[in-house]
């Protein structure tokens, strides 16, 4: 009996655009899968690019010059800003005095090398060692950034929003002077608080105070945005009962540094960029409003271009040719006398000497007639 059947056929078909739907669903997760780890990939090749002589067994036995074993950087610096490359851009380190005055040649340069997900930032001594590198942490609130010595020696130091993140947000929308606050850790324990100061404006700085004391042990500014005609410049003290090795301060000022250049960077290239729109929406305008002319009804307009040449070069050669008529008559006249004085000289010298002849014949004869009496 029809009862008796199996209930084979009670669940409905899947429709054709529901599986279509799933195989969208199910490559649409394998491709973004793939392109992560790809990028993942890509960062990891940047990071040990970038890292690539950070390692424990370069600095055994290291005198660490320019700043010690313990500080790796002087306690007042300069940092002075490059110019970028493709693939990166790059802050030098010179030793300065308490007046901002550098004190001899550079101790160090700061690197920052690209990457897809994050910057990583090494700084090298005057012997091209790494001493010490700064990364972004990626799984945090807010901005998290380690420093960390490439030696392994000493505790990994934190600079992060944490709880900060959201009055951060609000400082910087009303471009407030203490603009964005960031504890700072050595390994798990908050050892000091960074104040960024001045708001959106150009004179950027920055304080470094313990936690329970409202007294900076450390400070930076920016102290010129044409250095050598172009280029930042930022001056970091840290004071002799700084709770923070140097090298800190100065880690977390070049990270600002960096960005504070970047924006001048993009800033100057989109305002060159607004000009060059300008000047061809412009153009383009300009020759949109012109129709489009045959071959014939340009030869005419070029020919009509031409004519009013032709005519104001005759017109200004005209007053030439009669100038040049006008003055003739003038110069033949002056030919002419100038052909009678000429002849009138030479006439004058052949008479000078028929004149002496005459003279000394005169004077013969009367020589003469005067020895005759003698004689008689």
């Amino acid at each position: 009996m029809a009862g008796d059947a199996p209930y084979t056929n009670m669940d409905p078909e899947e429709s054709a655009g529901k599986r279509w739907c799933k195989r969208i669903l199910k490559w649409s997760v394998v491709i973004v899968v793939v392109l992560y780890l790809v990028v993942l990939l890509i960062q990891f090749c940047c990071y040990q690019w970038a890292t690539i002589h950070c390692n424990a067994g370069q600095l055994k036995d290291y005198s660490f010059p320019g700043g010690g074993a313990k500080n790796l950087v002087p306690k007042d610096t300069l940092l002075a800003e490059q110019e970028p490359k493709w693939w990166g851009s790059s802050f030098v380190s010179y030793p300065a005095d308490k007046d901002g005055q550098t004190q001899g040649a550079s101790t160090g340069v700061y690197f920052r090398t690209w990457g897809p997900l994050f910057w990583t930032v090494t700084y090298q001594d005057i012997v091209s060692k790494e001493t010490f590198v700064i990364r972004d942490k990626m799984i945090h609130i807010g901005g998290s950034h380690q420093i960390k010595r490439c030696d392994g020696i000493g505790p990994i130091y934190t600079v992060q929003e944490g709880s900060h993140v959201v009055m951060n947000w609000i400082r910087s929308l009303f471009g407030m002077y203490n603009s964005r606050v960031y504890n700072i850790y050595e390994d798990n324990t908050m050892v000091a608080v960074s104040s960024k100061l001045g708001g959106q404006q150009s004179h950027k700085q920055m304080v470094f105070r313990r936690p329970d004391d409202e007294n900076p042990f450390a400070s930076c500014f920016l102290k010129s945005r044409h250095f050598h005609g172009q280029f930042d410049q930022w001056f970091v003290e840290v004071k002799e009962d700084s709770p923070l090795p140097n090298f800190v301060p100065n880690a977390v000022t070049v990270l600002m540094a960096f960005g504070t250049a970047a924006q001048k960077s993009n800033k100057e290239k989109n305002d060159e960029a607004a000009k060059t729109d300008d000047a061809g929406f412009l153009e383009v305008k300009k020759t949109d409003d012109k129709p489009a002319m045959t071959a014939e009804q340009a030869w005419t307009a070029e020919q009509e271009a031409i004519a009013p040449a032709a005519e104001e070069e005759e017109q200004q050669q005209q007053p030439e040719v009669a100038l040049a008529e006008a003055s003739q008559p003038a110069k033949e006249e002056a030919a002419a006398t100038e052909t009678e004085t000429a002849a009138d000289a030479k006439a004058e010298d052949l008479k000078a000497p028929a004149v002496e002849s005459e003279s000394e014949a005169t004077e013969a004869t009367e020589a003469t007639e005067a020895e005759a009496p003698k004689e008689a």
